[in-house]
């Protein structure tokens, strides 16, 4: 009996897994994915700090980054052209 509900819940929780995952392919599905142009760590006094910078399609004369951490993240965007 015990063996069963075991193998019930860990059946459970893989298919809610399963789930999560089908619902983000279904609503990206047709969305373009697009490599960054630069991707790389900071070292911040422990701390690795993931930077991503990419030039948007809709305005080639800007250049924007987002650097996320293990509790906070951000985007900034400015003009190359200056």
């Amino acid at each position: 009996m015990k063996i069963k509900l075991i193998t019930l819940l860990i059946t459970l929780l893989l298919s809610v897994s399963a789930q999560a995952g089908l619902w983000e392919k279904m609503t990206t599905m047709g969305t373009q994915t697009v490599k960054p142009s630069a991707e790389y760590l900071i070292e911040t006094a422990g701390w690795n700090i993931r930077v991503y910078e990419w030039i948007p399609a809709d305005n080639p004369n800007t250049r924007c980054m987002f650097a996320a951490g293990s509790q906070k993240g951000g985007v900034a965007c400015y003009s190359i052209n200056n």
